[in-house]
């Protein structure tokens, strides 16, 4: 980052004039014009059902409970290209009222690609986030709170609005987070529908118009929007303080009858429908109208890239943040804590300002020492850790700190050293959070784009980068056995975390 900021001050031209001029407050508005959407609908599809499948008894409730996790299988630009095809003139939505209500066509033969649909089609791709975080805290509240609302007579709904909501706001606030960070971070979905945002116009800058001055400066004014909502963050946490005794029973589930049951299925029913099958479906007809087109060759190797890529460095991010979470649970130092807390910062920074750094910095490493870092599977690999090494740092260090320090104590007591602590104790009683962490950070290594795009080695394609390159050349039904992939192996990933989740959690 020193880098980067030597350069800016450095720039020669008007860049910076022609960014003010031009470009920069449309970039502005469009960034958080997309956050609000985004992150009014990711609320409206989390919270909602989340709050229905954690207290009451339904038909469908343990498989709309799994359902409601899958759109997290599907990454944001693929959601994104499916929906504007299935909105297209051509499009099986549009041609159906053609051929068959002529007159009712006309209303709905629009541009869908606008902004607002855009920001729709982003929270269905995010809002597992935030139906994650309000799942789990919605079944540790347990039953008191909503006993004691109502006897004092709260209706159901002023029982959620003055008494859950408050309560969970940490939850929900902490998925609400990952959410603006996975729109500020958004290049694909961006880029197709037109949409000109901070991490676009980074791109465009760099590689279109070639304006390194431009492409950095917009990288900074990035990185001070994603800092100013860490700062938020962090800010309204400590401030506010939240504490709440979890179920000391096993919380007891309402049950519906009548226009309440069909209303909590359809709530929970619609996400999922939307924002999973319809894609789901609409992909596999494509693959079976393009069957014959497809090379399967090609398709295995994407598929080793791709896995190969994200084991590798998923495992690497998982034993790094193992070990530095150690260091600081047996040390207790202020250094460690520092260096701990410091490196969850990378998941806060958009992958196309990380790429770009990296090729500056390692532009001049490469000039200065002679060597052939950039183009190479470990600065690949190395910004992925950078990027993703808080996803995989925030199950290990949730679960460690379950566990009291006489755990530690007792062992140390008996002879144990760091090593054989780590061994026999720690890594039994943490495995299921090990497993939750690689999951976790494989999945999301599996969806990036940017880093991807920006730094992978020549001739290196995963199934993330030919799903985009078929779609931004308007070639959609020949990325879509590609796009199927991605979401098969999601889709596999996510029901074992969920397994994993339910052992680790005792929900209802």
């Amino acid at each position: 980052m020193a880098i980067t900021h030597y350069k800016l001050i450095y720039i020669e031209g008007n860049s910076f004039n022609y960014l003010w001029e031009n470009i920069l407050f449309e970039y502005t508005f469009n960034t958080f014009y997309l956050i609000i959407i985004t992150s009014f609908f990711s609320l409206l599809f989390g919270v909602i059902p989340a709050w229905f499948i954690s207290n009451y008894r339904f038909k469908g409730r343990n498989f709309l409970d799994i359902a409601l996790y899958l759109p997290l299988a599907i990454p944001s630009y693929i959601m994104a290209f499916t929906y504007s095809d299935i909105l297209s003139y051509t499009g099986p939505i549009q041609s159906f009222l053609r051929k068959n209500f002529n007159d009712l066509s006309v209303i709905f033969n629009q541009d869908y690609l606008q902004i607002e649909v855009l920001g729709i089609i982003l929270a269905l791709a995010l809002y597992p986030y935030i139906y994650t975080a309000c799942r789990v805290s919605f079944s540790l509240l347990g039953t008191n709170y909503i006993d004691i609302s109502k006897n004092l007579g709260l209706s159901t709904f002023k029982t959620f609005y003055k008494i859950i909501f408050p309560l969970s706001r940490p939850a929900i606030f902490s998925g609400l987070f990952l959410v603006l960070m996975e729109v500020l971070n958004e290049y694909g979905a961006v880029k197709y529908f037109g949409v000109n945002t901070y991490t676009t116009g980074i791109f465009r800058a760099w590689l279109s118009m070639g304006d390194v001055g431009t492409a950095i400066q917009l990288s900074i004014i990035l990185l001070l929007v994603v800092f100013m909502f860490f700062y938020i963050e962090k800010y309204y946490h400590s401030t506010i303080k939240f504490h709440y005794g979890t179920n000391s029973k096993i919380q007891t589930l309402q049950g519906l009858d009548g226009f309440k049951k069909i209303t909590a299925i359809l709530v929970c029913f619609f996400p999922f429908l939307i924002g999973f099958l319809i894609p789901v479906v609409f992909i596999l007809n494509n693959v079976f109208l393009t069957f014959s087109q497809v090379d399967f060759t090609d398709l295995l190797e994407l598929t080793y890239n791709t896995i190969k890529v994200s084991s590798v460095s998923a495992f690497l991010i998982v034993l790094i943040a193992l070990f530095f979470l150690f260091v600081e649970k047996i040390s207790k130092t202020r250094i460690n804590y520092f260096i701990s807390q410091s490196i969850s910062m990378g998941y806060a920074i958009p992958g196309a300002v990380i790429g770009l750094g990296l090729i500056m910095l390692f532009t001049y490493i490469d000039k200065t020492f002679y060597s052939t870092f950039l183009g190479s599977f470990f600065l690949l690999i190395y910004a992925y850790i950078v990027r993703f090494l808080a996803v995989g740092k925030s199950p290990i260090k949730s679960s460690l700190e379950k566990h009291p320090d006489s755990y530690d104590d007792t062992a140390k007591s008996l002879g144990l050293g760091p090593f054989k602590l780590l061994r026999k104790i720690h890594l039994p009683i943490n495995k299921l959070a090990l497993i939750t962490a690689f999951i976790v950070t494989f999945i999301d290594l599996m969806k990036e784009l940017p880093i991807t795009l920006i730094l992978r080695p020549f001739n290196f394609d995963t199934l993330a980068t030919q799903t985009y390159e078929f779609a931004i050349e308007e070639m959609i039904p020949l990325s879509s056995i590609y796009s199927l992939m991605i979401i098969l192996i999601g889709s596999l990933l996510l029901l074992i975390l969920k397994n994993v989740i339910n052992k680790q959690l005792n929900v209802s």
